[in-house]
């Protein structure tokens, strides 16, 4: 969360990167994941 209300005179007294609080365009939902078929879906316990 930003402070909005009272923005840093070292930054110009602008919030601080506000365009990094929400990605430039919408998410899809359309990623997944591929797994590389020589890969093995095994658990690994360390």
């Amino acid at each position: 969360m930003y402070n909005t209300v009272r923005p840093h005179s070292s930054l110009g007294y602008r919030p601080p990167a506000p365009e990094t609080a929400s990605p430039p365009y919408p998410a899809s939902g359309s990623a997944s994941l591929h797994l590389h078929p020589d890969m093995a879906a095994v658990s690994v316990i360390h």
